[in-house]
């Protein structure tokens, strides 16, 4: 069994030595925009020797076998909580993505006229104290006539923008990001590797629904008024899926035409990414990451498949070792076509089996 290798660096410490011998669990979490990643560290802090780290610090993790390690995490450490009691203590150190005592959650008022997303948002971050701001793909050349905060912080504001040109923002350490959602791109436009789930190889377990019915729509539709012939008129995306039936209408009408079908295009991506999903579980690897591909091959037929990954979740403990587990969606390829699904001469006989082996009257059975 390849033995992992984990440092902890705090405040550009590497305090792995005094930390690892005390540790209890170590869970990382990394999303794919909206919301931040997240740090947790259950320590053993029996004898209370361990040093409280201060809120604010920078903190950052990183994984590995023999091959070297690689960065899950960077932030800054939110909260420290003791746990106690007469049969001992503990220590649990949680970390966010982004600084939670800075500005980025200072809300704000202001607005830009015929600006492109990538200059708005350049310097909405100036106002979080944030200098490094990337805007990816077509997402950077976006224009409109009028941006605006209202009276909202630069990660409100992210997220909301995100969420009406369907991107996925995200604040990590000192940077903002925001990509095309589904993109399968990283941050710098490169395409994110895609990893293989394998049973009988890194394929630890899975829960998957390839398949839901609430979420799917045939078509997304974004209203908005035409001054020029002074009628309400529709935006509308197909959406990828022959067995939906429904139409999905935005609540609220657009300010104009462009709006509108940026605003259909997200609720297009969204459905699709939302149709099916659920949870793989590998060997740990750093190799996964949000937004990526994950192939899902030796489940079984209608599993097996392509998945969106959504979050990525590390669990290193020295009790159980380091797993990844990969929250999935948007099913694609083979994932929920069984092709061996219909009334075919084996599911006949298997449904007959059951009934003489559970003794039900054909009469009974609906």
């Amino acid at each position: 069994m390849t033995q992992t290798l984990c440092v902890i660096t705090i405040d550009g410490q590497d305090v792995s030595s005094g930390v690892l011998p005390r540790l209890i669990n170590l869970t990382v979490t990394d999303k794919a925009g909206t919301s931040s990643d997240t740090c947790q560290i259950d320590l053993d802090d029996t004898d209370g020797h361990l040093l409280l780290p201060r809120t604010g610090a920078e903190i950052e993790i990183l994984l590995g076998g023999a091959d070297g390690v690689s960065q899950v995490f960077t932030g800054t450490v939110d909260e420290v909580k003791s746990q106690g009691s007469a049969s001992g203590m503990t220590l649990s150190i949680s970390a966010k993505g982004f600084d939670s005592q800075g500005k980025a959650k200072e809300p704000h008022r202001k607005h830009w006229d015929d600006s492109s997303l990538a200059d708005v948002l350049s310097q909405a971050g100036k106002l979080a104290g944030l200098a490094d701001i990337e805007v990816t793909g077509a997402l950077a050349s976006l224009t409109r006539k009028y941006w605006a905060m209202q009276n909202e912080s630069f990660l409100h504001f992210g997220e909301r923008i995100a969420r009406e040109v369907g991107g996925t923002f995200k604040i990590v350490g000192k940077r903002a990001v925001l990509a095309e959602r589904s993109g399968g791109k990283s941050a710098s436009g490169a395409d994110l590797p895609a990893v293989t789930a394998r049973r009988g190889d890194n394929l630890i377990s899975w829960e998957i629904s390839p398949t839901l019915g609430r979420p799917r729509y045939k078509s997304a539709r974004v209203r908005h008024y035409d001054p020029k012939t002074g009628t309400y008129k529709y935006e509308t995306e197909e959406i990828e899926d022959p067995d939906a039936k429904a139409v999905l209408t935005d609540r609220f009408d657009a300010p104009d035409a462009d709006q509108a079908k940026a605003r259909a295009g997200a609720h297009k991506k969204n459905a699709e990414r939302e149709k099916g999903g659920g949870m793989i579980s590998i060997n740990g690897s750093t190799v996964p990451q949000p937004e990526a591909n994950v192939v899902l091959v030796g489940a079984r037929p209608g599993i097996d498949g392509s998945y969106r990954i959504e979050t990525v979740t590390h669990d290193f403990s020295a009790g159980s070792g380091w797993t990844t587990r990969l929250e999935i969606k948007q099913p694609q390829g083979e994932a929920g076509k069984d092709a061996r699904s219909g009334s075919t001469p084996a599911a006949a006989s298997g449904a007959a089996s059951v009934r003489e082996a559970g003794q039900v009257p054909n009469s009974n059975v609906g």
